[in-house]
């Protein structure tokens, strides 16, 4: 007997044994969830179980006011985030955490604590919060189903709001996405990372002095059509605008010689025409 077929019936056997006593699955009463959502770049993911009211009385009854409740069902509701974030005047260094709710008739209490592998508030400790912040209760229509969700998006910042039965209740998480993409930027290399550096700083009003360094650093490298624009861009931007029309007739001819023609150049053609009337 060959150690070919020998092997062959010995991983048919462990296939079959797993299947045998493969552990059978089951719904869950209340559904797990998972929403998350990315603040400029940093992600925020919160996962929950998602509890329905099935025609019971939900605050002040299922879930007592005044006592700190999961904000779903069986294991703690868990937050993370990729970066540091603020909440309230709280910095919250990036991480998983647990997060609950103290809810009361006007507003709830969001509570985010260093424990992330809790059952429910089961060994829940005070002392282990990072951050409690109150905010006003809203009642909305009804949500069957617990919800939580994101709304309000901007760069820096994001509404997070829980809605079950009438009752919803956010909190706004912040982030510093300058500071984030300029830790990156400042690792950037070659002329197409650097240039994209470059934009994102004249784009939002940024460290145009490290904009200015990197796309000049990417010329260096490359002369090419896309960062000719943004040097183009940079000089109408600092008032030389004799300037901005040299470098993007340049452009515009590298563009031009181009086997397959930017996407954009008619716009920095208008452009051009504007800068010289």
């Amino acid at each position: 007997m060959s150690n070919r077929f020998i092997l062959i019936v010995s991983i048919l056997v462990i296939v079959m044994l797993s299947q045998l006593f493969a552990q059978p699955q089951y719904p869950r009463v209340s559904p797990r969830a998972t929403v998350s959502q990315v603040i400029g770049i940093t992600e925020v993911k919160v996962t929950y179980n998602r509890p329905g009211v099935k025609g019971r009385l939900v605050w002040g009854e299922l879930v007592p006011f005044d006592e700190i409740w999961r904000t779903g069902a069986n294991e703690a509701t868990t937050i993370e985030f990729s970066h540091d974030v603020t909440i309230g005047e709280t910095l919250v260094p990036a991480g998983k955490y647990s997060l609950f709710v103290l809810p009361t008739q006007k507003d709830a209490t969001f509570i985010i604590n260093k424990n992330p592998n809790l059952w429910g508030k089961s060994g829940y400790k005070e002392e282990d919060d990072i951050v409690r912040v109150t905010i006003k209760a809203e009642y909305l229509t009804h949500m069957e189903w617990l919800q939580f969700s994101f709304s309000k998006l901007r760069k820096n910042s994001a509404l997070l709001s829980m809605h079950w039965e009438d009752f919803s209740v956010g909190f706004e998480i912040q982030v510093d996405t300058d500071k984030y993409v300029l830790e990156g930027a400042r690792k950037a290399k070659g002329w197409e990372q650097l240039n994209e550096a470059a934009i994102y700083c004249l784009e939002n009003e940024v460290a145009l002095d490290e904009g200015r360094k990197w796309i000049d650093q990417s010329l260096a490298e490359e002369r090419n059509y896309w960062n000719l624009t943004t040097k183009a861009e940079y000089l109408a931007h600092d008032g030389d605008l004799d300037g901005a029309k040299k470098i993007m007739k340049e452009a515009i001819k590298v563009g031009q010689k181009m086997e397959r023609a930017p996407y954009n150049i008619k716009e920095r053609e208008k452009q051009l025409m504007e800068w010289e009337k």
